[in-house]
């Protein structure tokens, strides 16, 4: 069938006499248009901002550029050490994206079929960019600490609560799978492996184990080497890591320490590329929401 398309002000008028899998397809070619123009907005706004910068006197950050930590500084112009730096183009809620799409993520044949046709059009304008510029325009797979959960709260505000879109308090990392989808972390690294590929900028794929490894270090390498297999550039696997700080009992006990039953407990978690302390102060609503939701990641390879 051919793709229908329609002008800026078509409306429900014009459109609902056509079958859902129709409207599908033009919701889709609209979306790809206004990605690609967020997709230009976006490399302006990283000019302006690299033009910004690069017009800073070196003494602005002095240590930094007398002691080679920006490659290339020519002691005249601080464009000689940026030029070298990256232009990021960041995202989150792919998951999302898809299920507002056509009704599913890309754990689905169909969700993944999309996805890559998405990350393709962000992988293809930063190559282009970047030959145009002679600057590293890239992709970055971000966790966006804060912006999971602020850009949560102001699309709900707008759109109101969509399941499975808005109905929690953050948007999915980048292009990782929601972390309420049971699946084994084989399965994960398999999904997200068809996908890393596109950025060029940063991406972490993890997977969340019930316990730790300690006393099993045959499974880890094995999920490492899997994971390496698939070419996945920034693995991790996060184990849970508590531990009381009245006696020292260490485990994942998340409340309270069973052995004295004190409160005054360390929480260890990967919350996002790094581990953190005690993640529930120090993260926004959103990302300890996210972290709670977090389902263990197990089961075998078939």
């Amino acid at each position: 069938m051919e793709a229908v398309t329609l002008s800026d002000n078509d409306d429900w008028n014009q459109i609902k006499d056509l079958s859902q899998d129709e409207r599908i397809k033009i919701g889709v070619e609209r979306f790809m248009e206004l990605l690609d123009t967020k997709i230009y907005e976006a490399k302006d706004m990283l000019l302006e901002r690299f033009e910004y910068i690069c017009a800073q006197p070196a003494e602005s950050a002095k240590f930094m550029y007398e002691n080679g930590l920006m490659a290339g500084y020519d002691g005249i112009s601080t464009r000689s050490a940026l030029q070298h730096g990256t232009l990021s183009l960041g995202q989150i809620g792919l998951a999302e994206t898809l299920q507002i799409l056509i009704g599913c993520d890309h754990t689905t044949k169909e969700g993944m079929e999309l996805a890559k046709r998405i990350e393709s059009l962000f992988k293809q304008r930063c190559a282009e960019f970047k030959n145009q510029y002679k600057l590293n325009f890239g992709v970055y797979y971000t966790p966006a600490e804060n912006l999971c959960y602020t850009s949560l709260e102001k699309f709900k505000k707008k759109y109101g609560v969509i399941p499975n879109v808005s109905d929690r308090e953050y948007f999915t990392n980048s292009i990782h799978v929601p972390v309420w989808k049971q699946i084994s972390p084989f399965d994960k690294i398999d999904i997200e492996s068809q996908l890393t590929g596109y950025s060029s900028a940063g991406c972490i794929t993890y997977v969340e184990l019930d316990s730790g490894v300690k006393n099993n270090i045959d499974a880890l390498e094995i999920l490492v080497n899997y994971a390496m297999d698939k070419d996945i550039p920034y693995f991790a696997i996060n184990v849970p890591n508590d531990t009381c700080l009245e006696c020292g009992y260490m485990n994942e006990f998340n409340d309270h320490c069973p052995e004295c039953g004190s409160d005054h407990i360390q929480q260890l978690r990967r919350v996002t590329g790094y581990l953190t302390g005690n993640y529930k102060t120090a993260f926004n609503k959103g990302k300890i929401a996210e972290t709670d939701d977090r389902v263990k990641h197990v089961g075998y390879m078939e």
